[in-house]
């Protein structure tokens, strides 16, 4: 039986009529996966168009010839095969294999396609280049028992508690603790949920969740804010994420945070890397003007961009994933009550560890997918979003003279603002 990589999902489009593509967004990948004799690397495409005519793959060579040959299966009404010679391929590059007649499909239903090499070896082979796929959203709430495993005392890393405010969106809850749930459970993490008066399935959801959880029930919405500290005074981890929950984690995004957290004594709050639904870059880290404005780092491109690989300091992590160790935590007081019920506390105690002589990170082999505003919003005149421009004022007056004297102006290039922070020695490095 050969070996299925299923998990990775290949730089790629399907081509329609005019030579178009016919697909939505898939990222341009960082990870090369070789084509071994042995191993079939199976994925999905979805087309918007019922004829295919050709496929966009892109494809590492090594810059070099080798003798290997490939084969190319699409199954949707029927069944098309495409075989060709690897020396056909550019290195790096994506090219357009052309089917020998137009392909007949259903729009907006998956196209599964299956590739491999019969006769490649280590010497002898190429790579397609692929992203991680994200995690599948189910739109059915099924009360079903869900387990997370108690804590290892023989565990070697430090221990970890994982805090959720919920209000209401049971459905986007669920997802997110399934995500938990299948990715990096080897850490043991505690599961701590702070439910602001739910009204929807939410508190029967929670009622079926075991092993290491700790449910706080507020009679009434306490906020995003006050939530988040309930949740801190009840963890007994040495390192607390908070984690919103309308998110859904990726394989190794806790480790990666474990990680990097660890690394430096120096560093006290590491972040993830944001993605939309739709594979598109959410946030990279975050940058402060000395406006007090903030921007999304990379929102909307391309997460595979090179830009977007490496870690480095940020002026701060957002709060739908955001790691800082229990002692800071403690030391700073938390998230400031002033911005309450939510909005910039994550900025500020970004801005305050810093202050504090520890640095902030951004992490991006941690990946979380984002619903952004569900919960709040995005309505900024209404509703938990007006406290944006609320909380913006209040942050301007309390770090005025930090932003003054730090941060540049919002006409600022972006990849300049989000690299000041970077050292001559840490650019070496890169």
């Amino acid at each position: 039986m050969p070996t299925l990589i299923t998990d990775q999902l290949p730089a790629s489009a399907l081509l329609g009529q005019q030579h178009q593509v016919i697909t939505p967004f898939i990222p341009q990948g960082h990870l090369p996966i070789p084509l071994l004799a042995g191993h079939q690397l199976t994925f999905q495409l979805i087309p918007r168009d019922e004829v295919i005519t050709a496929i966009r793959l892109r494809f590492g060579t090594y810059c070099r010839h080798n003798d290997s040959h490939l084969t190319l299966i699409l199954q949707a009404q029927q069944q098309c095969e495409l075989h060709f010679h690897a020396s056909y391929l550019p290195d790096n590059d994506s090219i357009d294999l052309i089917l020998p007649l137009p392909y007949p499909c259903f729009s907006e239903q998956p196209v599964t396609l299956t590739i491999y090499s019969a006769d490649a070896t280590p010497e002898q082979a190429v790579a397609l280049w692929c992203s991680p796929k994200l995690p599948s959203f189910s739109n059915q709430l099924t009360l079903e028992p869900l387990h997370f495993p108690l804590p290892n005392d023989s565990n070697s890393q430090p221990t970890i508690s994982i805090i959720i405010p919920v209000f209401n969106k049971a459905l986007y809850t669920y997802n997110c603790l399934r995500s938990l749930q299948a990715c990096d459970a080897h850490l043991t993490p505690e599961i701590i949920i702070v439910d602001n008066a739910s009204t929807d399935e939410t508190r029967e959801l929670l009622s079926k969740l075991q092993g290491s959880v700790k449910i706080i029930t507020n009679p009434e919405n306490q906020g995003f804010v006050q939530a988040c500290r309930q949740g801190a005074a009840a963890a007994t981890g040495e390192l607390l994420l908070f984690l919103n929950n309308d998110t859904q984690v990726t394989p190794g995004w806790l480790t990666s945070l474990v990680e990097q957290i660890t690394a430096d004594p120096d560093i006290g709050i590491v972040g993830s890397k944001l993605i939309y639904p739709d594979g598109h870059l959410q946030e990279a880290g975050g940058i402060i003007f000395n406006d007090a404005s903030g921007y999304n780092y990379g929102r909307h491109q391309d997460p595979s961009d090179p830009r977007y690989l490496f870690p480095r300091p940020v002026d701060y992590c957002s709060g739908a994933s955001l790691m800082i160790k229990r002692n800071l935590w403690q030391q700073l007081g938390g998230f400031d009550l002033r911005f309450a019920p939510a909005y910039y506390e994550d900025t500020d105690l970004c801005f305050s560890a810093r202050q504090a002589g520890y640095q902030v990170i951004y992490c991006p082999d941690s990946q979380v997918v984002h619903y952004e505003g569900i919960t709040a919003g995005t309505d900024i005149n209404s509703g938990y979003k007006a406290y944006q421009q609320i909380n913006h004022q209040h942050f301007l007056e309390k770090w005025q003279s930090v932003l003054n004297s730090q941060h540049l102006s919002p006409q600022t290039d972006p990849d300049l603002a989000a690299r000041r922070l970077i050292t001559s020695s840490q650019i070496t490095d890169d």
